[in-house]
């Protein structure tokens, strides 16, 4: 009972959680092998180890003070609502086995995602793990180019246990899609910071660097939607909301020319990097050709619906190869099987069993986070989920603008400002990972949406009261 309490008053809980949204972002590159298919990863360990001090709080205090996480009551009802429907639909999934592990994750990513809020309780807390996650994500990149010079990979990576590509870049992710999302998950924060924050000089030539190498490592990845589509979104959404969550004085001639020629140096540079430093031994593989290729993936899409009703079972190839057409086949028997469900889903974890002897692909993830939730999770908690999702932009964005919060702090509504863009970008980045039920920056970025509620609201409430 000592220790526990001495555990409790030194704040070495809070360690734990710093160390397990760290260890979440490095994903499976940190872990002991314990199986072939199973990864005693250092997130899993901390994660492990959180609940349990949580448990030991929660009997030693007899309760924990949630009370001030009324901002968010609705999202964490769901989440928990999601996860007890995700167990009543075992009893018709075709799989049991599937369901469970898929609901595993689904636990844990869920918690890990309501932790943040729980934890970040101030604006000094919230800006402590905004620096270590600046510092990991560093990491990332910066391994990322070093990756693309010397083709040395982590272990994590599947190109160092598979004849893919040695010189495709992965960093601590598995794949280069992975890679490619939390780019431009974490690029919003990088570059609202260069403009919404008071930080030193030196501070801003890192950030600026930091976000020069991460355009070079996303043309590295040769991920097309996030590229093409999702980089040209974030680019648009700045342009139109800046000048609604900043100062009118900052909004200056000098300035914008300024910010123009500092994005147009950056992607310059970016490009000239990749085309000098990417090199490739077979062109099909290059990544700069498959993201110049976006048009013809794009007549490939009218490929595979042209085979939509063919009797062949085989996979369609198109101009770019089979990866756009098995996507859309995926998306397609997807929503065949959540049709066969009477729209109440196939059950947790079950598109990839029933995947398995679908036609026209060879893979088993649909590839498509949100066509995930529709088919597992049915209709109905799908639109619950998505009606959330977009009331939670909104509440950012009330948040992050001036007009409607004119004494939220800077950094509140940069943070407010950053969520917003990065949330609204993965709209198009959730179509890029095989399955999100385990990608963690994509669960981070929700559950420091949610602190920001939080803490805004803090903030609202002491002006009100004054």
């Amino acid at each position: 009972m000592v220790n526990g309490s001495l555990f409790l008053k030194q704040g070495r809980l809070e360690t734990v959680f710093y160390c397990m949204v760290a260890f979440a972002l490095l994903g499976p590159s940190l872990g002991i092998p314990i199986t072939e298919d199973f990864n005693f990863t250092f997130f899993r360990c901390a994660f492990l180890l959180l609940a349990l001090g949580m448990i030991w709080r929660w009997v030693t205090q007899k309760g924990l003070d949630t009370s001030y996480l009324q901002p968010i009551q609705w999202h964490a009802a769901f989440f928990a609502l999601w996860f007890l429907y995700g167990i009543f639909s075992i009893t018709w999934a075709v799989s049991v086995g599937a369901a469970i592990r898929y609901l595993i994750f689904l636990a844990m990513m869920l918690l890990l995602t309501l932790s943040i809020p729980y934890f970040l309780t101030s604006e000094d807390k919230f800006w402590r793990i905004q620096r270590l996650l600046l510092g990991v994500y560093g990491f990332i990149v910066y391994f990322a180019v070093f990756e693309s010079i010397t083709w040395i990979h982590l272990p994590s990576s599947r190109v160092a246990h598979s004849a893919y590509p040695s010189d495709t870049i992965t960093s601590v992710f598995t794949n280069q899609n992975d890679l490619a999302t939390c780019i431009t998950l974490a690029l919003p924060f990088l570059v609202a910071a260069l403009f919404m924050l008071p930080l030193k000089r030196n501070i801003k030539w890192f950030l600026y660097g930091t976000a020069v190498f991460s355009i070079y490592v996303l043309i590295g990845t040769g991920s097309r939607i996030n590229t093409v589509l999702v980089i040209p979104a974030i680019a648009l959404l700045f342009i139109g909301l800046t000048p609604f969550v900043i100062e009118r004085e900052k909004i200056t001639k000098r300035n914008v020319m300024i910010a123009i020629a500092a994005t147009l140096t950056g992607v310059l540079l970016a490009i000239l990097m990749s085309a000098t430093l990417i090199q490739v031994k077979k062109s099909v593989y290059d990544p700069r050709t498959k993201i110049l290729s976006s048009i013809d993936a794009i007549s490939d899409l009218k490929t595979g619906a042209m085979a939509k009703d063919t009797n062949d079972k085989k996979v369609v190839r198109g101009k770019t190869g089979e990866s756009v057409t098995v996507r859309y086949h995926l998306l397609i028997n997807g929503m065949k099987f959540l049709k066969q469900s009477h729209y109440m889903g196939v059950g947790a974890g079950n598109i990839e069993p029933l995947m398995e002897k679908a036609p026209k692909v060879n893979k088993k993830n649909i590839h498509n986070w949100w066509a995930e939730v529709l088919v597992n999770f049915g209709v109905i908690v799908f639109i619950f989920y998505m009606a959330l999702y977009v009331w939670l932009l909104w509440r950012l964005w009330n948040l992050a603008r001036l007009k409607t919060s004119p004494h939220v702090t800077p950094i509140t509504r940069w943070a407010a400002f950053s969520c917003l863009i990065a949330l609204v970008g993965y709209f198009g980045g959730g179509v890029a990972p095989s399955t999100a039920i385990h990608y963690t920056p994509m669960w981070i970025t929700y559950g420091m949406a949610l602190a920001v509620l939080i803490i805004g609201e803090m903030q609202k409430g002491k002006v009100a009261n004054h």
